[in-house]
């Protein structure tokens, strides 16, 4: 058996120099890269943030706006509705005004008619007016009217007496209040009633007197109409 010679082979000098070499060249490539893709990165990100900080200004501007525009609306419509309060009011007023000068005139021609002597010459209570107190349930406003058409050169003089009936078994009435007579043509007394908690009203009477003696007197049922003002 004859044996293999050995063969002695050199390893060459350069050969850890290219594997050295080659490592160099890739990380060099794979730094090259990873520093690309970051500035890649960065300059996608600033431009990112610039775009949304232009857009959170842009919605600042507009939610600065809308609210601008949502306050002048409710201004707007605020100002709408007071105006037509303010109309729905003056409409109200225009009419108590229309229904007060329609009311005057009437007074207006029925004192004139007193004055002139186109009505009767008696001594009249001619109309009683009664208005409950909007503020108070239990208290009412009364206006008492008395004429007279007879020519007389001293007023009439003497004592008014209000009364107040009640409904039910109560006896007597309740003297409200008492003024003095002094009528020539027309005379007017106003009070107020206040009634107490189990108080039922029937009626109104009024009573003229000279000392112990009767002049006129004139019962109201009890009745709510409007004191003209």
């Amino acid at each position: 058996m004859i044996d293999k010679p050995y063969t002695i082979k050199y390893r060459s000098p350069y050969r850890g120099l290219i594997a050295l070499l080659a490592i160099a060249i890739v990380g060099g490539g794979l730094w090259y890269w990873n520093m690309y893709w970051q500035n890649t990165q960065n300059k996608s990100l600033t431009a990112l943030q610039k775009e949304n900080a232009q857009l959170t200004d842009i919605n600042q501007t507009l939610t600065t706006s809308n609210k601008a525009l949502q306050s002048e609306l409710d201004n707007s419509l605020q100002m709408q509705a007071i105006q037509n309060e303010t109309t729905s009011r003056l409409q109200q007023d225009m009419q108590k005004l229309q229904d007060k000068v329609i009311e005057l005139n009437k007074e207006l021609l029925f004192y004139q008619n007193i004055t002139q002597g186109n009505t009767s010459s008696e001594l009249q209570i001619r109309e009683l007016h009664l208005a409950a107190n909007a503020e108070n349930s239990r208290q009412f406003f009364y206006r008492v009217v008395l004429t007279q058409g007879k020519k007389v050169s001293k007023s009439i003089t003497g004592d008014i007496q209000i009364q107040l009936a009640f409904k039910g078994n109560k006896p007597k009435p309740r003297i409200l209040n008492n003024y003095s007579l002094k009528i020539k043509h027309v005379q007017v007394v106003e009070g107020v009633i206040e009634l107490a908690g189990n108080e039922q009203p029937a009626s109104i009477q009024v009573v003229l007197k000279n000392g112990k003696k009767l002049l006129t007197k004139r019962n109201f049922d009890w009745e709510i109409t409007s004191i003209p003002e």
